[in-house]
């Protein structure tokens, strides 16, 4: 059986019910990452934390309130990483460097996921929750990441000025499924070079991933993606149409 992978925030001078919590929302992460939200009882995070079941209720209001928690704590620490990273690319220059945007984006979100402390539950939580088709998961995500993703998708349209914001959009969307199979799925490169490309390690990562990615951002927009200069009139179309054949038998 999988061993627990989150473990408790260390922090001096934590009184019984911050330690009580702490532990509910340790328990609540492990067991919702090896068996999905749903297969999990609020008695079964109870015992695993080793606290009375009504205590999850009196902390967290039930199971989905102890979901959110989890998320928060994890997103505010992501999404602080990557704020402090963007200011510091826009002090060097503005704007700031395409390349030193999505560094600040993508660098926090691979290395939170290979930190001891609940890194890896998270991602595998994360990737749970997306299989589950959860309509929590949508609303975790609005909550903790749709503010934080403004600026940065801001700040990718001051880079690349001459793309239209949708089609940063456009883009930013597929970033962001790129960020999660790397995190969520690393096995299947590592199994096709024999441990050679690994993404457990982060900095190798980021030198083939930040460049691929600032490629595909600087990519001119396909002629199929742009509208076309001219539509025709009602008018214009039924003039140009053809002529119907009579079918005889």
């Amino acid at each position: 059986m999988p061993t627990l992978i989150a473990t408790p925030l260390p922090f001096a001078g934590r009184d019984a019910e911050n330690e009580t919590r702490e532990k509910l929302v340790v328990a609540a992460e492990n067991l919702f990452a090896l068996h999905g939200y749903k297969s999990v009882s609020v008695r079964a995070i109870a015992a695993a934390a080793g606290v009375n079941w009504s205590l999850l209720g009196y902390y967290f209001r039930g199971k989905e309130g102890l979901l959110f928690e989890v998320y928060r704590r994890h997103c505010n620490a992501l999404n602080a990483e990557r704020f402090q990273l963007l200011k510091a690319a826009r002090a060097e220059s503005q704007p700031p460097h395409l390349e030193k945007v999505l560094e600040a984006f993508v660098l926090p979100a691979l290395a939170v996921a290979q930190t001891p402390a609940g890194g890896v539950s998270f991602s595998r939580l994360r990737a749970v929750l997306a299989a589950e088709d959860s309509k929590l998961l949508d609303q975790l995500v609005t909550e903790n990441f749709d503010s934080s993703s403004g600026e940065f998708i801001d700040a990718l349209c001051e880079c690349l000025p001459e793309l239209s914001r949708d089609e940063v959009l456009w883009r930013f969307h597929f970033m962001l499924g790129t960020i999660y199979y790397t995190a969520s799925g690393p096995h299947r490169i590592k199994a096709f070079s024999e441990g050679r490309c690994d993404p457990a390690n982060v900095s190798k990562n980021m030198k083939h991933l930040i460049p691929f990615l600032a490629a595909g951002f600087r990519a001119p927009v396909s002629p199929v993606c742009q509208p076309p200069t001219h539509l025709p009139t009602a008018t214009q179309g039924k003039k140009s149409r053809a002529p119907r054949r009579r079918v005889t038998r």
